[in-house]
């Protein structure tokens, strides 16, 4: 369902585990250094701590991973001060509703859009331990959807009671941001840029654009196997957009040709396409795969269509990014194990 201009996603969120406070004569929650400097307002670091006690009481169902994300966020409305909490709850294939997601949702539906967007300052989440990754690509497009360049992040351990504080967009890289670079620099021969660079295009030209009309972009994928896959932008009536670079790894992986080499992502001509969070969550899954084989990390290519490129790899679109290859390093070596095609 949408809700103005973003999605609710797939799992997500910055914490391990979930603890209890146990005794009641814990210590209070006290800020590490770093995170002294990233939150100077006392009146802020009480919210904080205030968001992460109610956040150790929410209820989550994440039958399938086990994975619990609880989060909570302190605002001011009408001068009194305000807890709402969010949590994941997981259903089908494995899909789920988010924490940070559920967190925002709540704020809309209780304050409204104009809170939602403007008086929500941070995020905290309650876990045992803090693990150094940020929001899935997806949570993280839920999010700018609100006054992102001002937001926080905070993470309570239970285990120790410490609270990291980070800002929001230490986990963006604008694609304004992506190095230019000489398409004769690049490790593909420029038949191959060609070819993928006219695949992409063609494939824009077909996408569906009920609702995002001058908007959609597609993407072309070059395998280590030397094999092409596109995909374009497709929209619905149940807003369940399909992403062109996670379709065309779809595509690949029904071919059991998981080792992408490059992919190249196309928009309107004259213009740098925009790539989704949720996308580059897509290509930086994948691209573990590369790793675990030895092989480069894939090459994102953005092209203007007037002969300019900006690259990077998902691994730096994608900051603080996790991913299967992290939480189970043994499941992916035996699934690519049992899967000798996937070797070029």
């Amino acid at each position: 369902m949408k809700l103005d201009g973003a999605v609710l996603l797939l799992l997500c969120g910055v914490v391990a585990g979930c603890g209890s406070r146990g005794s009641q004569n814990v210590p209070k929650w006290t800020l590490t250094r770093e995170s002294e400097a990233v939150v100077p307002d006392a009146k802020l670091r009480s919210q904080i701590f205030k968001a992460l006690d109610a956040a150790e009481k929410v209820h989550t169902d994440t039958f399938i991973s086990h994975f619990q994300v609880r989060a909570a966020t302190v605002l001011e409305v009408n001068g009194t001060e305000e807890v709402v909490l969010g949590g994941n709850t997981e259903y089908g294939r494995p899909e789920g509703i988010h924490g940070e997601t559920s967190l925002l949702n709540h704020v809309m539906v209780l304050y409204g859009s104009d809170a939602t967007h403007h008086a929500v300052r941070f995020v905290a989440f309650y876990g045992q331990t803090c693990g150094d990754t940020g929001s899935c690509g997806d949570c993280r497009d839920y999010q700018i959807a609100t006054d992102y360049e001002h937001l926080l992040v905070a993470c309570g351990q239970a285990s120790d009671h410490t609270v990291r504080v980070r800002r929001f967009m230490d986990q963006l890289i604008c694609e304004r941001d992506f190095p230019v670079v000489d398409a004769a620099k690049l490790p593909l021969s420029a038949k191959q840029l060609a070819a993928l660079v006219k695949s992409a295009e063609e494939a824009r030209s077909a996408g569906i654009t009920l609702f995002t009309p001058g908007h959609n972009t597609a993407a072309a994928g070059l395998s280590w196997s030397g094999k092409t896959y596109r995909a374009a932008g497709a929209d619905d009536a149940a807003f369940h957009y399909r992403y062109p670079i996670g379709g065309l790894l779809q595509q690949a992986a029904t071919e059991s040709d998981y080792l992408m080499r490059a992919i190249v992502v196309a928009g309107e001509p004259g213009q740098w396409p925009a790539v989704s969070y949720r996308d580059r969550q897509y290509g930086y899954e994948v691209s573990t795969f590369n790793h675990a084989e030895g092989k480069p990390p894939i090459l994102l290519i953005l092209t203007d269509g007037r002969g300019k490129y900006k690259v990077t790899t998902f691994e730096s679109a994608l900051p603080y990014a996790f991913s299967t290859a992290a939480f189970m390093p043994g499941a992916l070596s035996a699934f690519l194990k049992s899967h000798p095609n996937a070797k070029p």
